[in-house]
């Protein structure tokens, strides 16, 4: 009896979802070098040759709102479309849903005592969005989308989160299935919108970009445990009001574990940042 084949994790990335990017694009918006950074982390995409994407991502009021937050919550819908935020000069989108994954890792996280949410019909932002504007500007690589709560109190801890990007690792590692798998998270290091923390005429800022810089360095060497430990609510609030966003970056070090990047690209002025891994696959 040949042995079941399994779905294979062959690469994994974290990058911003600025929205500023794509009014950059079109020379609409202040030059920051996001395009050539993007450039580094395609290259090492169409090496990987995925046939689905993971994506775990914060939402921004637009798929969910303060009367139905999930802490955690995964997209079960053939198709999810957008900008559900009107993000300037995004053209609409509608993208392909892996559903099989998607039920499998939904399963998968329920036995583990993680009480996923779903949602059978839902619109997308610029956290999904941004990113695939620029890796997969085809739109045609179906992709899971996952979101954490980064932005509402209280927020899930930083150990959950890791702890639930093992579950998606797990989940992802028992999908029976012959296809190539790739996780990506989006979000910013440290980052303020709207806020006191911003200069004047400014809709955004960094309030700590020491932190970011700190972040990349527990990243690069792999100390997950003391970035985990780092990331209290208090210590994630002195980055921005959105400074939660880190716990996109770790749920998906919880899935990849302790493996050294293959890139790191710092974008210290915007308090991002531009990570690929990649994995024996054989």
């Amino acid at each position: 009896m040949s042995k079941q084949k399994l779905a294979k994790l062959v690469s994994a990335y974290a990058v911003p979802h600025t929205p500023s990017f794509i009014a950059e694009q079109h020379g609409q918006a202040p030059i920051t070098g996001a395009m050539s950074l993007f450039e580094r982390i395609i290259e090492h995409l169409e090496t990987s040759k995925p046939d689905v994407l993971v994506m775990i991502q914060n939402d921004h009021f637009n798929s969910f709102f303060l009367d139905n937050w999930p802490t955690f919550a995964i997209g079960l819908a053939p198709a999810v479309d957008g900008p559900s935020d009107q993000t300037p000069f995004m053209p609409p989108y509608s993208l392909p849903v892996d559903c099989d994954l998607a039920r499998h890792i939904q399963q998968q996280c329920i036995a583990t005592d993680f009480d996923i949410s779903s949602s059978q019909e839902l619109s997308v932002d610029h956290s999904v969005l941004v990113p695939l504007h620029f890796l997969t500007p085809a739109m045609q690589l179906p992709i899971v989308p996952i979101f954490v709560n980064c932005l509402v109190p209280p927020l899930p801890s930083a150990q959950r989160c890791y702890n639930f990007g093992k579950a998606i690792g797990d989940a992802v590692a028992s999908w029976p299935s012959s296809k190539r798998l790739a996780v990506l998270a989006s979000g910013s290091l440290s980052l303020e919108v709207g806020g006191p923390r911003i200069e004047p005429g400014k809709t955004f800022g960094v309030p700590d970009k020491d932190w970011a810089v700190q972040i990349l360095e527990w990243v690069k060497a792999g100390a997950h445990d003391a970035m985990v430990c780092a990331s209290t609510p208090g210590r994630m609030f002195e980055a921005g009001n959105v400074g939660g966003e880190v716990l996109n970056w770790i749920t998906l070090l919880g899935a990849v574990g302790p493996k050294s990047p293959d890139i790191v690209l710092n974008q210290p002025d915007l308090g991002n940042a531009f990570v690929a891994w990649s994995f024996d696959a054989a």
